[in-house]
């Protein structure tokens, strides 16, 4: 059982952010208890565990888990490994070839904020569906996201103007601020594409090999 699987370490570590026993014991609310617990519970889960089964282990509806989930976040933040839930996320994506889009789903809303805001501060649209744990993006943006997630994200995008360039013999530009172009639209084989930009990448490749593993 997932509740079995509490790390004490990491339970002691917890109490002592909290300050429980130092100060906040005689004003925590039964709401602060649950965040601590909750985060106590989700620091020995897997990043990928689904709302269902922390529902199912916890017997709270999944809507408290998602909030939970949020508060936690903040409360008690952790490193998001944006890129691995990514490509975790790629992997087992839906991808539509007449419209060019993939369409994720994200179990995590605090990663899901994370990707939307790098979307959308890029002058990106990010389309959603009825189901609240998913993102519909065309297959450029997750290229460009692939390139911020780089420590040299302008080089990334220069070797990729060059691949469409020699690809489409066109002048199009692909650039930071460019999640709305479908540049991808004049390029022949778009699978061709993306394997052969892969090897421009090195933190993002994960996502481009995610990209390619779903497309073709």
């Amino acid at each position: 059982m997932l509740i079995n699987n509490i790390d004490l370490d990491k339970f002691k570590n917890r109490i002592q952010e909290s300050e429980l026993f130092s100060r906040k014991f005689g004003t925590f609310a039964k709401s602060d208890y649950e965040i601590l617990m909750f985060t106590i519970f989700m620091d020995s889960q897997s990043e990928n565990i689904r709302d269902y089964d922390i529902s199912v282990a916890l017997g709270i509806p999944e809507s408290k888990v998602r909030n939970l989930r949020i508060k936690s976040q903040l409360l008690y933040p952790r490193e998001i490994n944006w890129v691995n839930e990514l490509n975790n996320a790629i992997s087992h994506g839906y991808y539509d070839p007449s419209i060019g889009t993939i369409t994720i789903t994200i179990e995590n809303p605090s990663v899901q904020s994370l990707l939307k805001n790098k979307v959308e501060e890029n002058y990106g649209v990010v389309g959603l569906t009825l189901n609240n744990k998913q993102l519909v993006l065309p297959v450029e943006s997750f290229l460009l996201l692939a390139a911020l997630s780089e420590e040299n994200s302008d080089y990334v995008l220069k070797e990729l103007n060059k691949l469409l360039i020699r690809e489409t013999k066109s002048k199009a530009q692909i650039e930071k601020k460019s999640f709305k172009n479908r540049y991808l639209k004049n390029v022949p084989d778009v699978v061709s594409f993306v394997s052969n930009a892969m090897q421009i990448y090195s933190i993002g490749k994960p996502i481009v090999q995610a990209i390619i593993s779903i497309i073709q």
